[in-house]
């Protein structure tokens, strides 16, 4: 191979690196701020439910004993298909 041609190829391998780097970049920006509106959303969420279990607390109470018990229920029964 004559040196030219040697140059050419290194260029285009730095070429392809540099747009991959590139698009790596964009790429980890772009989780970035996905990552921080869903840090927002679960704030908001957060005060809804605190404001929710303030103004109902009864049924908040409720809610989290059936939430419990279908999960020990479901708990419950994979423990049993696994012993099974």
């Amino acid at each position: 191979m004559k040196h030219e041609e040697i140059s050419d190829i290194r260029q285009k391998t730095h070429d392809g690196v540099d747009k991959v780097m590139d698009k790596a970049e964009s790429i980890k920006k772009s989780g970035e701020k996905e990552i921080a509106h869903l840090k927002e959303k679960a704030v908001e969420v957060k005060k809804k439910v605190d404001g929710y279990i303030k103004e109902n607390p009864e049924k908040a109470v409720l809610i989290a004993a059936a939430t419990g018990a279908v999960v020990g229920a479901a708990v419950t029964a994979v423990l049993k298909k696994k012993h099974n």
